[in-house]
């Protein structure tokens, strides 16, 4: 069992090996035995707290959903307002990972990049959450800017936003290809930093 999985509730503890198991084996390589083993109980016990293996599947993905929605409210246009930076954008798109929350996305992040090619729940999934969510959170980004008067009022959000979508296809596919971050010979960008430049342009190109 993973160190950070020991002192978690018990359905928690499961989400979380998980998780683990499905980024390194894949989720059709993983049975739900092996998971048991893993958390540390009868296989019979997983039944108790999920229904299947793709119950578990959608917890996962709907755990990473639940944290990384933004919503516009007061929070979001002070945030924008106190730090009109690609740092501050980025904190409203939430692409810095929380302190406390750091490995939990990095576990699910990687159970979605290496199943969106051969799942069609993850791959549902990274159509309307990932890409489609996100470019709803980025335009309503961009119309706060607007209303701070940070951004100039003929600011094309459709262009920018289609920007923002291209860089997220972009990696997605690179990452099923297996031409990511870690790869061997990839010396390219990753996802924050590419997107970091995308706002930091967007930010000279429209400022007022």
């Amino acid at each position: 069992m993973d160190k950070d999985s020991k002192n978690l509730p018990t359905r928690e503890k499961i989400l979380d090996c998980a998780a683990n198991l499905f980024a390194s084996k894949g989720y059709t390589e993983t049975s739900i035995r092996e998971l048991a083993s893993a958390v540390g109980m009868k296989e019979s016990s997983i039944y108790n707290h999920f229904p299947s293996k793709i119950a578990i599947l959608e917890n996962i993905l709907e755990e990473y959903s639940e944290i990384t929605t933004t919503l516009y409210d007061q929070d979001m246009i002070c945030g924008l307002k106190e730090n009109p930076t690609p740092d501050g954008i980025m904190a409203c798109m939430k692409i810095q990972f929380p302190e406390n929350k750091t490995e939990f996305y990095l576990k699910r992040i990687y159970v979605i990049l290496q199943e969106q090619h051969r799942n069609p729940i993850v791959r549902k999934f990274v159509c309307e959450q990932l890409i489609l969510g996100t470019e709803q959170v980025f335009r309503t980004v961009i119309e706060a800017l607007k209303e701070l008067g940070i951004l100039h009022p003929d600011t094309n959000a459709d262009f920018w936003v289609r920007i923002h979508s291209s860089i997220l296809y972009t990696f997605s596919n690179r990452s099923m290809l297996g031409i990511g971050d870690n790869s061997l010979g990839y010396t390219g960008m990753g996802l924050a930093e590419l997107l970091y430049t995308q706002y930091d342009m967007m930010l000279k190109t429209c400022r007022i």
